[in-house]
């Protein structure tokens, strides 16, 4: 090609009869018709606003070579930075391509963990516990100058030993020098954690953690008690999650110690998010959704359940399922419900539990302390006192089972259950409610 023969002449620093001799071109050929477009052409692509010639085409060439090395590294490190992202490690986290809302969540718990050693995430079934701090981590991990260099999810809900979740932690991490054996002693094993845990900044989740303090074994839950009394006394730079329903006896007492310990109650999504997600379903009447999220009291969980039965029972229309309309219960709620009335409450929470769903139920307004106790002991023909009134409560607010209110003007709290769990009182599914000492509570209204 001419053109070729053009600009290896003005590569070399040669002049064009140079170049001809051995060719079958005329020297006024690529002058005069080769020469001159060829240089036009590279003024607009690498001259940059300035005139390309014979004599300057090596410094330009160079130069647009310099540019290319430089973005090229630019792309190999972005590539690289792409390909080696923190990795979340430990068991599968929840699935978060769905996810709505929860964006002030999301910015006070990432403050959380910078600030705590422990953050504890409570909230009732399926409200997002787990799914928040999913989110997180995927957050932390894309962040170009991450805060962690080590992110680690670990299921509890199997309620494992402490040992045996220390040396699976501890095997999870990988730290440059593993011990070939692991001491004996439980405590010995938390400190080699805790060493490995401060070699490099890591955040680690424990997610479904009620099992560990749901355990009808004193001994274990005193050791799992003690092991993140030592978590939060001697992490520096790193921080625990618990995801957990229940709101345990052990961290309470780390938080009234005034340890770097925190808490975060995860509610319901808010009405826009809920919309989102009920539309993403389906749904179309904003009217009827904004019905259910205020049902469900917008549980991500229990929303998804009650729009998969208008689905399919429904041809997913909200008009028809509220012509006859009923409160529903999904399996994950039933089962979480089944378990608690039947291993965890005592007669009086389940008394409790009876009276505020007839009583809200008929007045449509929550029960006040007073009146709960007055009445109670009234209708029941018990007697409650103010001291086993409060010790109940504390437990029914700490596995999610009332909603408190705190009146704005006089600042009394007053209770009330959420429409699901006043369904599965109603209900009782599996005869586990109206038992013993409880049966002698008020006759509940048939269900609808």
């Amino acid at each position: 090609m001419p053109e070729i023969l053009v600009l290896r002449a003005a590569w070399d620093g040669k002049e064009y009869k140079d170049v001809v001799t051995n060719s079958t071109y005329s020297l006024n050929y690529l002058q005069r018709r080769v020469a001159p477009p060829l240089w036009n052409m590279l003024s607009k692509t690498i001259g940059d606003g300035e005139r390309v010639e014979k004599q300057s085409l090596r410094y330009f060439l160079e130069r647009v070579t310099k540019e290319y090395q430089s973005q090229d590294a630019i792309h190999q490190k972005q590539t690289f930075l792409a390909n080696n992202q923190i990795q979340v490690i430990g068991t599968k986290s929840p699935d978060i391509s769905s996810f709505y809302g929860r964006v002030q969540e999301l910015i006070h718990l990432k403050k959380l963990t910078i600030k705590q050693r422990c953050v504890l995430l409570v909230g009732v079934a399926g409200i997002g516990k787990s799914a928040l701090a999913a989110k997180l981590l995927e957050e932390l991990r894309l962040e170009s100058k991450p805060k962690f260099e080590c992110l680690i999810w670990k299921s509890v809900a199997h309620a494992p030993l402490v040992q045996d979740l220390v040396a699976d932690l501890i095997e999870l991490i990988q730290p440059p020098q593993i011990p070939s054996s692991l001491p004996e002693h439980t405590q010995s094993m938390i400190s080699v954690l805790i060493k490995q845990l401060q070699s490099r900044s890591s955040l680690l989740v424990l997610d479904a953690s009620e099992a560990l303090f749901q355990t009808i074994n004193f001994q274990q839950q005193r050791e799992y008690g003690l092991f993140f009394r030592r978590l939060t006394e001697e992490l520096s730079q790193s921080c625990v999650i618990i995801t957990s329903r229940v709101f345990p006896d052990e961290l309470e007492s780390l938080i009234g110690a005034e340890l770097p310990i925190d808490f975060l109650k995860v509610e319901g999504l808010e009405a826009n998010a809920a919309l989102q997600l009920l539309f993403s379903k389906g749904l179309t009447n904003p009217e009827k959704c904004n019905d259910l999220i205020k049902t469900y009291r917008g549980n991500p969980s229990e929303l998804k359940a009650v729009v998969n039965r208008i689905n399919h029972f429904f041809a997913s229309s909200t008009e028809k399922f509220f012509e006859n309309p009923t409160t529903l219960v999904s399996d994950q709620f039933q089962e979480m419900l089944n378990h608690l009335f039947s291993n965890v409450l005592s007669e009086i929470q389940k008394q409790i539990m009876i009276y505020l769903a007839e009583k809200v139920t008929s007045n449509l307004q929550s029960i006040g302390f007073a009146q709960l106790l007055n009445n109670m002991n009234y209708e029941t023909k018990s007697s409650v006192s103010k001291f086993e009134l409060i010790k109940a409560l504390e437990v029914l607010e700490k596995n999610s089972l009332i909603e408190t209110i705190k009146d704005p003007i006089t600042e009394e709290i007053s209770f009330n259950l959420e429409p699901v769990i006043k369904k599965y009182i109603k209900t009782d599914p599996l005869g586990l409610i109206h038992t013993s000492n409880a049966s002698a509570s008020p006759n509940l209204p048939i269900a609808s």
